[in-house]
């Protein structure tokens, strides 16, 4: 992403964008409730999701038609995370789903719109920025495909958000990094042959 700042500035600059159009929509979580979510799912949160979570906790400023939003809480000031699996994800997708896929770790749903590719926060290794990797999930019938779609928060809210398009390679910046700390995503990166849907 040629001249694009990074982390919790570009998401500073996604937060203006969306600001005008959602006066009173929207509640951001304190400092303090999202000590009180990092402390239910014993994981820290990546400083960019945290920002975005203190502007707005339900990611109401997404808009209406937008699937999987609340899935922190719907009052900022107790925080009730949906965390669950992949596998759990596949079943509830599409009727019949399952997976192949063998990731263990535990996910949380992000926001998605509807027919697009679902996204799920891993809660693996952070990286030394703190970022954490977000899976995409199609299916394809009762079979849910599983891919690493991005490799940080910001890199999914600059695209969900409609600021920018971005190609295979930008969604998966730092990879070696992500894959070093977070090695069983490995067979879950896309290849020559893969053909995103989006």
């Amino acid at each position: 992403m040629a001249k694009v700042e990074r982390g919790v500035p570009l998401v500073e600059r996604i937060i203006e964008r969306l600001q005008p159009h959602v006066k009173g929509v929207v509640r951001g979580a304190s400092p303090r409730a999202l000590d009180a979510l990092e402390s239910r799912l014993m994981v820290e949160l990546p400083p960019t999701l945290r920002t975005f979570l203190e502007f707005d906790f339900t990611f109401a400023s997404f808009g209406s038609r937008w699937r999987g939003k609340h899935r922190f809480g719907r009052d900022a000031r107790t925080p009730h995370p949906r965390v669950t699996s992949v596998t759990k994800m596949s079943e509830v997708m599409t009727e019949l789903g399952w997976t192949s896929t063998r990731v263990r770790r535990r996910v949380i749903r992000l926001p998605n719109l509807p027919d697009h590719p679902w996204n799920c926060l891993y809660l693996g290794e952070p990286r030394r920025d703190g970022e954490l990797p977000i899976l995409g999930m199609v299916n394809d019938e009762t079979n849910v495909l599983v891919y690493l779609r991005y490799t940080a928060f910001d890199l999914y809210l600059v695209e969900q958000s409609g600021l920018m398009d971005l190609t295979d390679i930008e969604r998966l910046d730092d990879l070696d990094t992500t894959l070093s700390l977070n090695p069983e995503l490995s067979a879950l990166v896309p290849n020559e042959e893969y053909e995103a849907a989006f």
